[in-house]
């Protein structure tokens, strides 16, 4: 069993990741390797997490990620809280419950990248110009800051900010939502957000692919051309589960203020 871990860099990680090697040490089945691992430890917030996803593009499907949760809260990590390191052994080998969430994907010329969170195409200098088809028909001719398109477990971040609802997990959709737009007598978009299934898929035409930015969660990408290709992806990522909660309680402990002293 090949393992890689990816943490953030506080001190508090550095030990927990110090700790869990030396675990693993102990357990010959356990092999160290950053490059080809069967599991992935994620020691941090769901921002870790996102840069864990990144690192390990071209191995997703083969690949179980494990964040790990001291404290804090996170919508990723949420589902692995636990006290010691040691708590996480017993529910490796005893292979418990791996939730399976879904992924969209960007395809320009001969590339293709994966988000668990959100894909974002944006200029924050000048109002961008774009066409966006749905199915290879056209919806709109968009001029704003730009769009944004999330998945269900990453319509709670940036997607929530910008007006975007929330997609309860475990659901094969994804979101669209413009950022921005130009509104006048002379000019307007739907400037709505707008849910899709499976059976879309959105192309974006851009009059220049220098002239925005491409986010893949947590990491900037150069397209290689003005088209963009945006749809779910059919891989997806898996996630060990060590102890399960239910989405309802989730977003109950990341959104909701509970403090009856507050109201």
């Amino acid at each position: 069993m090949r393992y890689a871990v990816i943490r953030n860099t506080y001190v508090d990680a550095i030990k927990i990741e110090q700790a869990l090697i030396n675990l693993l040490k102990t357990k010959p089945q356990y092999i160290h390797d950053e490059f080809n691992p069967n599991y992935v430890f994620v020691i941090g917030g769901d921002g870790t997490f996102l840069s864990a996803v990144q690192k390990f593009q071209n191995k997703l499907s083969e690949i179980i990620f494990v964040p790990i949760k001291f404290g804090g809260i996170g919508f990723y990590t949420n589902h692995n809280s636990v006290t010691t390191i040691k708590e996480i052994i017993p529910c490796l080998e005893n292979h418990l419950s791996t939730l399976s969430l879904s992924l969209i994907e960007v395809n320009h010329g001969s590339n293709i990248n994966y988000a668990i969170n959100e894909i974002k195409i944006m200029n924050n200098i000048k109002p961008m110009r774009m066409e966006i088809y749905i199915n290879e028909e056209l919806l709109e001719a968009f001029k704003g800051t730009g769009l944004v398109f999330s998945t269900p477990s990453g319509s709670t971040g940036f997607m929530k900010s910008s007006g975007g609802a929330i997609i309860f997990p475990n659901q094969d959709l994804f979101e669209m939502q413009e950022l921005f737009p130009v509104s006048t007598n002379k000019f307007r978009t739907l400037n709505a957000p707008i849910i899709f299934n499976k059976d879309q898929i959105i192309e974006i035409v851009l009059e220049n692919k220098n002239d925005f930015i491409m986010s893949i969660d947590t990491k900037n990408v150069i397209p290689e051309n003005e088209k963009l290709i945006i749809k779910i992806s059919k891989i997806k990522i898996n996630v060990l589960s060590l102890n399960p909660q239910s989405k309802t309680k989730i977003l109950n402990d990341i959104f909701v203020l509970n403090d009856s002293s507050k109201n």
